[in-house]
């Protein structure tokens, strides 16, 4: 009870300082809580998380905007990946046993007519549909999977319904808003779209749903059919049904075939891209992975916010640490005085001792606590406003660590203070100052005597070598 009714008074002497304590605690392990929630979680992306990716593995022009620009060149298409090439590509992987799935998007321009009118942003609106195929693109995919791998980028539905992948008997499409709002389209009317190279055939589908895209690419569109709000997608069964995917055709009639490969990890796709690398493609086609590439895009931010927090944590740990530091010395050095009259009034220096420390000890573990709290509640709301898609969470292993952290800092802090009261000097509780001046005054008074009778005896020696000359003369 002495103890700590001594220590609970010498924190009310000197509230500032106490205050001051605590603000500091409770920063320095509120931002260290943030801090390592941040950095787990980035080693998480790049450890755990990348490693349970599923990717998928398709085969692009290493140029995307070198190939759109030839969008109103009807011979470009003898560039396209062909059946041979993807059959090629299989039978490579098979020989080295690589394991792999597929599914399938394939593509071609369609005109709109008179009726249907395309969004604006082509760098070329003015090209005749005659050299480009149309003005629109019309994507199948043949399955859901096949869906991440849209080169335009990832799309939400935000009204009517998606595209119905098993039920071959629909005959339907889903249709940019940009796109239904200009041309005053609502979902369950019917559309007309004319072939890219006889504008006579036409092909009609009815709308089921609008979309908006959550995430597009930021290459240029040369023409219409090029801009993302202007392609239609339905599925590879409503587009076979309309004979859009011959094997012989030519020109804009002959589909744009995009094999998506699927693998159950990322070790099966490298595996995969070893054994097909040394497959002959068409020119400047290369295996890439929109899985991969979009994930990695995804760890920018993140990549940037965990060089800023390390940066941060050495800052926080340096200036906190020296801060806490002086406030300990500055509770514990200037009380000579203090400590010196309890050690005579019978205290001992244990208990004096324990009293320092824990003067050190309460405002050091509340502001940790404090901070400790606050920083796992809100880590992730706050690194959510610099980063999106990743969740900042503290695992319990994690939090007990920090714990243990700021109580063994705690308990350094306290120790120092102890340490001041345990090396004070008890011998000096029996130093008299007045003895001292004496003992100092005599010292002196002997040195000055001791010096006075050396000369005495000097002069003597001299008279008395005089004398005898005197007689010998």
């Amino acid at each position: 009870m002495f103890v700590a009714k001594n220590a609970w008074s010498a924190l009310r002497r000197h509230p500032w300082r106490t205050l001051l304590t605590i603000v500091v605690s409770l920063l320095v392990t509120l931002w260290s809580a943030f801090g390592v929630a941040v950095l787990h979680e980035y080693d998480e992306a790049h450890g755990a998380r990348y490693d349970q990716l599923t990717p998928l593995g398709v085969f692009t022009p290493g140029d995307p905007g070198k190939a759109q620009a030839q969008g109103d060149n009807a011979d470009s298409t003898k560039n396209y990946m062909t059946w041979d090439a993807y059959n090629g590509i299989g039978a490579a992987a098979n020989e080295k046993n690589a394991t792999f799935g597929y599914t399938l998007i394939d593509s071609v321009p369609v005109r709109g007519g008179d009726k249907l009118k395309p969004v604006a942003g082509a760098q070329q609106p003015d090209v005749d549909a005659d050299e480009t195929g149309g003005d629109f693109t019309l994507r199948s995919f043949l399955s859901e999977q096949a869906v991440p791998a849209n080169s335009y980028g990832r799309y939400r539905i935000v009204d009517g319904k998606g595209l119905g992948y098993e039920d071959v008997t629909r005959h339907d499409l889903i249709m940019s808003k940009a796109l239904a709002d200009k041309n005053g389209i609502k979902v369950g009317d019917k559309i007309t779209l004319g072939n890219a190279k006889d504008a006579k055939t036409t092909y009609t589908y009815t709308v089921c749903g609008l979309y908006e895209y959550t995430e597009q690419t930021g290459d240029a569109a040369p023409f219409a059919k090029d801009v993302p709000d202007n392609v239609l997608y339905t599925t590879y069964y409503s587009f076979a049904a309309d004979d859009l995917d011959p094997l012989d055709a030519s020109g804009w009639q002959r589909p744009d075939v995009n094999v998506v490969f699927m693998f159950q990890g990322i070790p099966q796709y490298e595996a995969f891209k070893q054994a097909v690398k040394d497959v002959e493609l068409p020119s400047g086609y290369r295996l890439s992975s929109p899985t991969i590439e979009q994930y990695e895009r995804s760890l920018k931010p993140l990549d940037a916010l965990a060089a800023n927090v390390r940066l941060m944590l050495i800052l926080l740990w340096s200036i906190g640490g020296a801060l806490l530091l002086a406030l300990t010395l500055l509770q514990a050095l200037p009380r000579r005085e203090e400590i010196g009259f309890a050690l005579q009034v019978g205290v001992t220096k244990g208990r004096l001792a324990w009293q320092f420390m824990n003067e050190i000890l309460w405002p050091t573990l509340l502001g940790s606590a404090i901070g400790l709290i606050i920083g796992c509640c809100t880590a992730n709301p706050l690194a959510g406003n610099f980063v999106d898609g990743h969740t900042f969470t503290l695992p319990a292993p994690l939090v007990w660590n920090l714990i243990w952290i700021s109580v063994v800092g705690c308990l350094v802090l306290a120790a120092i203070a102890g340490v001041r009261v345990a090396a004070f000097p008890t011998a000096q509780l029996f130093a008299s100052p007045y003895l001292a001046h004496d003992d100092a005054t005599t010292a002196e008074s002997a040195a000055t005597g001791h010096g006075d009778m050396d000369d005495a005896d000097d002069a003597n020696a001299a008279v008395n070598t005089q004398s005898t000359k005197k007689e010998q003369a």
